[in-house]
């Protein structure tokens, strides 16, 4: 199973219960690449034991790919708004995981 958190990050699911975190691929140009097959070319971020990690290792993902350099203050605002958005998924897995 895959389950899709946006455009570029997806986390697919095994039949035994593993979490790979993926990115999607973009050329210079912002478009994602296709590999072959016509499907997006996807690059694994991490392995997870469970999806409430997988999640929370996207949020920082997520963080690096909008910014190279940030203040501490500034990065630690921008954490809590991701965060706070995620926070209702997040508290769902919990309970399931």
């Amino acid at each position: 199973m895959i389950v899709i958190i946006n455009d570029d990050y997806q986390v697919k699911v095994d039949n035994y219960a593993n979490y790979t975190l993926l990115k999607a691929v973009r050329d210079d140009s912002g478009a994602i690449k296709t590999g072959k097959d016509n499907l997006p070319m996807l690059i694994v971020k991490g392995y997870y034991s469970n999806m409430s990690r997988a999640l929370n290792a996207c949020i920082h993902l997520m963080l690096e790919d909008k910014y190279d350099v940030m203040e501490l203050t500034q990065y630690l605002d921008e954490l809590e708004n991701l965060e706070a958005k995620f926070r209702p998924v997040m508290k769902r897995f919990r309970k399931g995981d």
